[in-house]
């Protein structure tokens, strides 16, 4: 086993994804035995980014003083994971792209000359390569712990590229298309939450985004159809999408 030195960083989120890493190693002391927390700024008040093995991002790209923290980032890291969708795929903060700038920020903030925020929303992959790709609205910390465990140990992140409803059959959850005659975004959405809101009786929301490497437009668009049959709107699909896909949307436009 080797000891690995890991850094946090925080770009546009919420903080819930750094509230996992702190629940992983709450969860599992043991990690703290092999895994180096040398920069955190939510727990440590450091300056210097030094050179790390691994690299966690949370948050979504929002102006160009984050690109140039995100590609310094880079440079000193030997690994790096995005952690949560905003850094995998936008995030909600996608929400504003398209609309004017200007009126989002004036209805968000009561001292909008202090924001500084480019239209566009990015992910972490559209400014730097991205090693693994943790999703989640907050990430699951037991995956997050795995990756830990599986680096320590001189492992790779495997990734298994399923849609939630494989963990519903796992679980045994009914469907609650079938059953319940509600709409769902299990079928198109990245599995590894546990099947959290099925296993409650509601349908997924689609937070840890769009499974793009199995979704086409096609797809895409024969699904919207059934979830209309439903009761959701076209206009509450796309603003789900958009707020937790905003990325493999894009790249799906992208590609004809």
């Amino acid at each position: 086993m080797r000891k690995l030195r890991v850094a946090v960083f925080k770009l546009t989120s919420c903080s819930g994804c750094l509230n996992e890493v702190i629940y992983s190693m709450m969860v599992h002391p043991e990690l703290l035995r092999y895994v180096s927390i040398s920069y955190f700024t939510e727990l440590q008040d450091l300056n210097a980014v030094e050179e790390v093995d691994v690299a966690i991002v949370e948050g979504s790209v929002v102006n160009s003083e984050q690109e140039e923290l995100v590609r310094l980032v880079r440079e000193r890291a030997k690994l790096v994971a995005a952690l949560g969708t905003c850094a995998v795929f936008g995030g909600v903060q996608s929400l504003r792209v398209g609309e004017d700038l200007r009126t989002t920020v004036l209805a968000s903030y009561p001292n909008p000359d202090f924001i500084r925020v480019s239209p566009d929303v990015k992910s972490l992959d559209s400014v730097v390569r991205v090693d693994y790709r943790l999703p989640g609205c907050p990430v699951n910390g037991e995956s997050l712990a795995r990756l830990l465990v599986k680096l320590v140990l001189g492992g790779t992140e495997t990734p298994i590229h399923e849609s939630l409803c494989s963990e519903c059959k796992r679980k045994g959850i009914p469907c609650v298309v079938v059953l319940r005659k509600e709409p769902c975004l299990g079928p198109v959405t990245v599995a590894d939450c546990g099947a959290l809101c099925p296993s409650f009786g509601r349908g997924c929301y689609g937070c840890h985004g769009l499974n793009a490497l199995v979704v086409d437009k096609g797809r895409l668009e024969e699904f919207s159809r059934v979830v209309e049959r439903l009761g959701m709107s076209r206009d509450d699909l796309r603003a789900l999408l958009k707020a937790f896909s905003h990325a493999s949307l894009s790249r799906l436009s992208s590609a004809g």
